[in-house]
């Protein structure tokens, strides 16, 4: 019986607790249209609840006035409608207890929403009334709508809903209009092609130059570009070489090897043709020339250099160069260059009468042309890193297809700026700068963001860079580089400066480590070099332990250790062929030397 009592007394407290909870459901809203959502509100949930236990909880609904759905238990929601017009919203609350799913209070706030017109539901109705005139007319028109309109070609028209416009000239012309009502302002475009369907054919003239090498023929297309921006017209060239090949294409050059000596007629026919018009043939016109070719045996190296198409550069002009390098002596030399200028994203290159050897080919966009800001040096086939490229082993005849994809960094802006300096040897400021230094600018993943080269005075620097972690790499070959610490551009932190190096014959260093990392002073020996899976280094002295640091070209840090004794071993199997740097420290010097790995 006394348990009874106990227990009515409490269920007693309990009810009058519970009849101590209010439901106070409320909120605000606001018409917030965009042009994708031009009847879009939102909804700010300002209920509150009085009374309630810490172990209740609450949910809400909402009736949107077209049907029942979730709202924000806090903070903003968000809800699009079709049209404009007077809309019933009733948000209920719930208030449980969470120990016995009991139901504490319940509430319903109802609120009328009015929608108002929105300019953001617009589009653009265009009529062609053919040679040059057309007719537009906004969709959506409201009283106390407003209009702008912009044509494109310098020209506008005022307040009006719908208005004529005669283009003078054809070309492809973006029309704007801006319309703005109830205090919301929202802009549409639509693009007019205006064509003229006239072509100067007489002015297309084909025509085409030659290159030889033994058995190999580069033929330049030199024939009239179109430059025609309504229709849009392109070139496209068809090459017979005489000995029963042939061959279709855009590009500025084509090469091709014939298989005996003697003399062809080479014929050029370049179409001209509106690919946007089931490839019209507006005219044609073709050119003849005849070669003689000698030997037995074809001995070039040739390649294409390649570019992005995102890069949106239509034609570019290159320099290439041929390059050999002497491990043992340290001397690069650049035995031959050539020029080579294309379109649409590829244009050919060819050395020829090369002795057998070794090479290196590097190709660099010519100063001031289209791409020269965003493409890098590059090696072949897509190395920015001279100890990365991929050799070419020429045996004095046919090395074919050494393509070079050029590489880009990023075009992302920002407010970062980082500027630095490259001295000489252990020379102090400018006095002794090193001009015409690659400069590669990386994110944090080594990736290229940006390039630059150094001054007269030796200075560089980079601007309007997005916030986020960058590291500096010079590259010069042949020496080794480090690369700078990593730093961060941030909202408090845009401007990086002071992020310098110095460069001798064999290394470049960023100063942070110290004029003493670059001396030019041994101070121990490492064999084999290049080595397979066992590395040897002989210390001079062991005052001091020596710390061991392999990174390869992309500056990441491969394999560390500690040498105890004068003599020691290595064990670099794990160690993927290729090119390396070798870092020693022992004490406040250090030596770096490259490091092959030969398999």
């Amino acid at each position: 019986m006394k348990k009874q009592v106990l227990f009515l007394f409490a269920f007693l407290v309990a009810l009058n607790s519970f009849a101590q909870v209010v439901c106070n459901p409320s909120f605000t809203w606001s018409q917030t249209s965009n042009s994708q959502n031009p009847y879009q509100i939102s909804v700010v949930n300002t209920s509150t609840v009085t009374g309630a236990p810490v172990f209740a909880y609450i949910t809400y609904s909402m009736n949107w006035g077209n049907g029942t759905s979730w709202i924000n238990a806090t903070g903003t929601s968000v809800r699009n409608y079709t049209s404009a017009g007077t809309y019933a919203l009733a948000l209920t609350m719930h208030v449980y207890d969470s120990l016995t799913n009991t139901l504490l209070c319940t509430s319903t706030y109802n609120a009328t929403v009015t929608l108002a017109a929105s300019p953001c539901n617009t589009t653009i109705a265009t009529t062609n009334n053919g040679n040059g005139s057309y007719a537009f007319s906004s969709s959506n028109q409201a009283a106390g709508m407003t209009y702008a309109w912009n044509f494109g070609d310098g020209t506008s028209a005022g307040n009006v809903a719908s208005t004529n416009h005669t283009y003078a000239n054809p070309g492809i012309y973006t029309v704007t209009l801006t319309t703005t009502l109830n205090g919301a302002t929202c802009t549409t475009t639509s693009s007019v092609n205006y064509q003229s369907n006239t072509f100067n054919c007489a002015a297309m003239v084909a025509s085409f130059t030659k290159t030889q090498n033994g058995l190999s023929v580069t033929f330049n297309n030199t024939s009239t570009q179109a430059n025609s921006v309504n229709p849009i017209i392109s070139r496209v060239s068809d090459w017979t070489f005489g000995d029963g090949n042939s061959i279709n294409n855009t590009f500025s050059s084509v090469s091709h090897t014939y298989s005996i000596a003697g003399t062809y007629n080479v014929r050029l026919i370049n179409r001209y043709v509106d690919s946007a018009n089931a490839n019209t043939v507006y005219c044609r016109d073709t050119a003849y020339q005849t070669v003689t070719v000698t030997g037995t045996t074809a001995n070039y190296i040739a390649g294409n250099i390649y570019w992005d198409s995102t890069l949106n550069i239509n034609s570019s002009s290159f320099k290439v160069w041929l390059i050999t390098y002497d491990t043992s002596t340290n001397i690069i030399n650049a035995v031959d260059s050539i020029s080579a200028t294309g379109l649409y994203g590829q244009v050919a290159y060819q050395f020829s009468n090369k002795a057998a050897g070794t090479y290196r080919v590097k190709a660099a966009v010519v100063a001031g042309a289209s791409g020269f800001t965003q493409m890098a040096p590059t090696y072949h086939f897509g190395s920015t890193y001279w100890a990365n490229a991929t050799l070419i082993n020429h045996t004095g005849g046919v090395s074919n297809n050494r393509h070079i994809y050029m590489q880009a960094g990023s075009s992302a802006n920002g407010p970062g700026f980082v500027a630095g300096n490259v001295i000489l040897g252990a020379g102090k400021g400018t006095a002794n700068g090193a001009p015409n230094v690659l400069i590669l600018l990386r994110n944090a993943n080594n990736q290229i963001v940006k390039h630059t080269y150094t001054d007269i005075n030796g200075d560089y620097s980079f601007s309007n860079l997005p916030m986020g972690s960058y590291n500096v790499y010079p590259e010069s070959m042949p020496q080794t580089t480090t690369h700078s610490p990593v730093f961060t551009i941030s909202a408090t932190s845009t401007n990086i400066s002071g992020v310098d190096f110095t460069k001798n014959s064999k290394k470049i260093v960023p100063n942070s480590l110290g004029v003493a990392s670059l001396s030019n002073t041994v101070f121990c020996s490492i064999a084999p070099n290049p080595a397979n899976d066992v590395l040897t280094i002989q210390l001079q002295n062991t005052n001091a332990p020596a710390q061991v640091r392999i990174v390869d070209v992309l500056g990441k840090t491969m394999l560390t250790t500690t040498l105890q004794t004068t003599t020691s071993t290595i064990n670099t199997s794990a160690l993927a062929p290729g090119m390396y740097y070798i870092h020693i420290t022992q004490g406040t010097a250090q030596q770096v030397e490259r490091l092959m790995i030969q398999k």
